[in-house]
């Protein structure tokens, strides 16, 4: 999943938690509603200075904007690490071996 798409999902879903609409939220931050919807969407991504004013309207951190929980079976994640690691030279896969015998 995109960061933007990360991004709109996590804004969404905490605006609803605090019980504001789009246009309350454009409101408070001094937006359009339009743009509210552009970046839920994942059509637009706010600047620092909007996100800044997002985490302090929303009263959150800016990273619970950015966190992000695939579900990702077993199997898929064991299949993508052996696809890395075949393209890995000599030293590089060394070094990822020690990294994980030492989980």
């Amino acid at each position: 999943m995109s960061l933007k798409k990360s991004f709109a999902e996590n804004l969404k879903k905490i605006r609803k938690q605090r019980g504001l609409t789009q246009e309350e939220l454009a409101e408070l931050v001094n937006v359009a509603p339009r743009h509210i919807s552009f970046i839920e969407t994942g059509k637009s991504f706010p600047s620092s200075d909007l996100l800044e004013r997002l985490s302090k309207v929303l009263n959150t951190c800016y990273s619970a904007f950015f966190e992000h929980e695939e579900s990702v079976p077993r199997e898929e994640i064991i299949k993508q690490i052996n696809e890395i690691a075949e393209r890995l030279d000599d030293k590089k896969l060394k070094y990822i071996y020690k990294m994980i015998s030492e989980l």
